[in-house]
C-alpha cells in the first residue's frame, strides 16, 4: 500500500512538473508573402504555438518556414497534397522567416502567444 501512495505522489510530482507553467496571452494572425525576408522572432518570455496557416493565392503554390536554416512545408494548395504537421512549438527567441514559393504567394498564420510563468 504505502508502494502505491508512493508511486502515485511521485507521478503527480513528475505531471505537475512535465506542464510548465503557461498563460494565454494573446492569439496573433500574422499575415506574410512570397518576398518576405524579414525574420519573426518570438519575445522573451513568451512561447507560440502556430495552429494553422492559410493561403490567399491560387493553385500549385505553397508556404514555407525557414526554421534553423532549414525549410519546412507548411501548406500546399494544390491537389490533395497536405503536409501539415500543426500545431507547432517555437520558444523564446526564435526567429523564423515564413514565406511562400513567389509569384505573390502569401498567407495568414493563427498563433496563440503564451507567458512562461518561472
Amino acid at each position: 500500500m504505502k508502494k502505491l501512495l508512493f508511486i502515485i505522489i511521485l507521478f503527480g510530482f513528475l505531471g505537475i512538473k512535465a506542464q510548465g507553467n503557461l498563460q494565454f496571452n494573446q492569439v496573433i494572425n500574422l499575415d506574410f508573402s512570397g518576398t518576405n525576408t524579414t525574420p519573426v522572432t518570438v519575445p522573451a518570455g513568451k512561447v507560440w504555438k502556430i495552429e494553422n496557416c492559410m493561403l490567399n493565392t491560387p493553385s500549385n503554390i505553397y508556404a514555407y518556414m525557414l526554421y534553423n536554416g532549414v525549410y519546412y512545408n507548411m501548406r500546399q494548395q494544390s491537389s490533395s497534397s497536405h503536409n501539415v504537421n500543426f500545431p507547432f512549438w517555437l520558444s523564446s527567441g526564435t526567429s523564423v522567416i515564413f514565406g511562400g514559393n513567389g509569384g505573390g504567394a502569401g498567407g495568414l498564420l493563427s498563433i496563440i502567444e503564451f507567458n512562461v510563468i518561472p
